[in-house]
């Protein structure tokens, strides 16, 4: 694999449980809410921070299963981007954190798998060039755990200071 690919896959890790050029990663984010307040969608988006992370789960997944990985069944509806928990509960919030973490280890195991040769072929689902789905990658855990820091949820209207 290429080296500056690395960086980039390394970069989606970051972005989602490490060290974060862009704030908190999104599993710091996702940590620091209870069931109640993630479930929360009186957001200025309307739709809450526990439907943001099932989107990168989903997202995730699709990466996976796109590159011949196999992922557990999506518990949720195919046609929800952003799908709402049926059961709001602890127990559930800390199931579907763990699904996020399953399908974000699925989706990077195929992608540092993916030979450099096939940047350019096609993803099927989103018939963009796996380059580009990498590239994009790069901003997508960071983008939502702003927008989640951003949704006006008490949690992160605290200053906090790490």
């Amino acid at each position: 694999m290429n080296g500056c690919l690395e960086y980039f896959l390394d970069a989606i890790d970051a972005e989602f449980f490490g060290k974060s050029w862009n704030g908190p990663s999104l599993t710091a984010t996702l940590d620091r809410l209870s069931a109640a307040e993630a479930a929360r969608d009186d957001t200025w988006e309307g739709y809450s921070a526990w439907s943001v992370a099932l989107h990168c789960a989903k997202c995730k997944r699709v990466v996976a299963v796109d590159l011949g990985a196999e992922a557990p069944a999506w518990p949720y509806p195919e046609e929800a981007w952003f799908p709402a928990p049926p059961e709001p509960s602890p127990e559930a919030w800390e199931r579907d954190r763990e699904l996020l973490r399953v399908m974000h280890d699925l989706s990077m195991g195929a992608l540092r798998a993916l030979p450099e040769a096939r940047l350019a072929d096609e993803m099927p689902s989103w018939k963009r060039p796996w380059g580009q789905v990498i590239a994009w990658l790069v901003t997508h855990d960071a983008f939502h755990g702003a927008q989640i820091r951003s949704m006006g949820l008490g949690t992160f209207k605290e200053k906090r200071h790490e």
